[in-house]
């Protein structure tokens, strides 16, 4: 699976309440450099709310932007 099949799920989401499960689910067999565990967590950094990434050194980030809980848009960094 590639990157981008993520984003497409990913993207499937906007409009919906942002759940850790749901952003877990949208992975798939997903995998970076042999790992497949998804880290979801707040943002640290200005300009999107919440990252989800595989985790592994060099991993592909996917960022979101939130209003009120709900999913307003997501992007590959």
């Amino acid at each position: 699976m590639a990157a981008e099949k993520v984003l497409k799920n990913l993207e499937n989401l906007i409009g919906t309440e942002f759940d850790e499960d749901e952003i877990i689910c949208a992975f798939e067999d997903f995998e970076e450099e042999g790992e497949t565990e998804v880290i979801v967590k707040e943002s640290e950094n200005y300009g999107y709310d919440a990252v989800a990434y595989i985790n592994s050194e060099n991993s592909t980030q996917f960022l979101f932007k939130i209003s009120d809980g709900i999913i307003k848009d997501v992007f590959i960094a």
